[in-house]
């Protein structure tokens, strides 16, 4: 079992790697409050102590490979992350299918999922997706998938498929990921209103290492991107968004569905009351910060609803190359039909959810998505 504490997450990290320097210690704010609360709640059973002991570890792992790897090539530091595109909107609200659409235009470049915590050395060019590292996660995707396919009505990933930047964010202490396991009420306050911009620093970084040898126009996708969108455009300055929009209501239930069953695997008790409690403020956040922040840089967002995107995805995605001035070439055309038809809508099965499960009423909810739903009236009622 991993050792829990900032003392033995440190020490394993360093002997499993041999390196001992971070570029900074902006990590370590985060993992002090984590690893505090989880001390002190001590909700987490045997399966959730070694699963977030893993994501923390390898987090520290993965940090300190990038930093090495970025003092032995210091050129990559002046290498410009130019104009990426980051996918973002409250969860469950279409980010993963325009992420895979984006990812099946052979021009543009995802962080994939066996890169996460793979970053240093980058793949070789024209490898990115045939990496030993990659295929050796890729098949342990495929049996885990075997083992429990129910999972997959849910949600899926697969290792040379894009991924979520939640994975860098936790390599600085600061995700959102690292608050759906357990109870962790100080962590819970501190992540939603923390200075995230050394975790996009550090995300600059890994981009950096990445396009050196397999480059391409970036697409980001992020969820949880919405709360911190202020240093988004701190660290990017001409980064563009795609705002993914639906029904709310919906989409907290489907949310709520998502991390109950996370919780129930790895808690001696899901606790639904703290769920409640912690999971609609940050909801209300996911949605709050990007409407304000895409008052002030209307020029910088781009509004994707999701009863749009499921209608004509194709129509949708030449809409946004438009927007970004970007060629919507043949080869893009054809990369995201191909997929479409490889991944039909419920090719996994159906992820079945309702608010009077978790005890929620859209009375008690409205108030959290006023302002939001005055802003688009038009997502309420938007396709499941």
């Amino acid at each position: 079992m991993i050792d829990l504490t900032l003392e033995g997450l440190l020490s394993a990290a360093r002997e499993q790697t041999g390196l001992d320097t971070f570029h900074s210690e902006s990590w370590r704010e985060g993992y002090e409050i984590l690893l505090g609360d989880i001390a002190t709640t001590n909700m987490l059973n045997d399966v959730g102590r070694g699963y977030v002991g893993k994501i923390l570890l390898d987090g520290l792992k993965t940090r300190l490979q990038v930093d090495e790897y970025h003092r032995q090539h210091p050129e990559l530091a002046a290498t410009p992350v130019t104009r990426p595109v980051f996918v973002l909107g409250a969860p469950r609200t279409g980010t993963t299918l325009t992420s895979y659409m984006f990812d099946a235009d052979p021009a543009r470049r995802s962080l994939l999922k066996w890169e996460a915590y793979n970053v240093a050395p980058p793949a070789a060019p024209g490898e990115a997706r045939t990496d030993p590292r990659c295929l050796e996660m890729l098949a342990a995707d495929h049996a885990a998938l075997e083992a429990n396919p129910s999972l997959a009505a849910q949600h899926v990933e697969f290792a040379n498929g894009p991924t979520e930047d939640v994975h860098l964010m936790a390599q600085d202490g600061r995700s959102v990921m690292l608050d759906v396991f357990t109870n962790l009420p100080t962590y819970r306050d501190w992540i939603l209103f923390c200075d995230a911009r050394p975790a996009f620093e550090h995300r600059k970084r890994v981009y950096q290492i990445l396009q050196s040898t397999n480059p391409g126009k970036w697409t980001l996708k992020m969820p949880s991107d919405s709360l911190f969108v202020r240093s988004l455009f701190s660290v990017f300055p001409d980064a563009k968004v795609v705002w993914t929009h639906r029904d709310p209501f919906t989409a907290t239930a489907s949310i709520f569905s998502l991390r109950y069953n996370a919780r129930t695997n790895f808690n001696v008790d899901p606790d639904l009351p703290f769920m409640r409690d912690s999971y609609l403020r940050q909801l209300a956040f996911h949605i709050a910060r990007p409407l304000e922040m895409s008052r002030e840089r209307p020029a910088d967002f781009y509004n994707l609803y999701y009863d749009d995107m499921m209608a004509d995805p194709i129509a949708q995605m030449r809409k946004i190359y438009a927007w970004l001035g970007d060629d919507y070439s043949a080869e893009a055309e054809a990369g995201q039909r191909a997929w479409l038809a490889a991944n039909p809508q419920g090719r996994f099965g159906r992820h079945d959810y309702s608010l009077e499960k978790w005890g929620l009423t859209r009375e008690q909810l409205e108030p959290y998505y006023s302002d939001y739903l005055r802003a688009h009236p038009g997502v309420v009622g938007a396709a499941r």
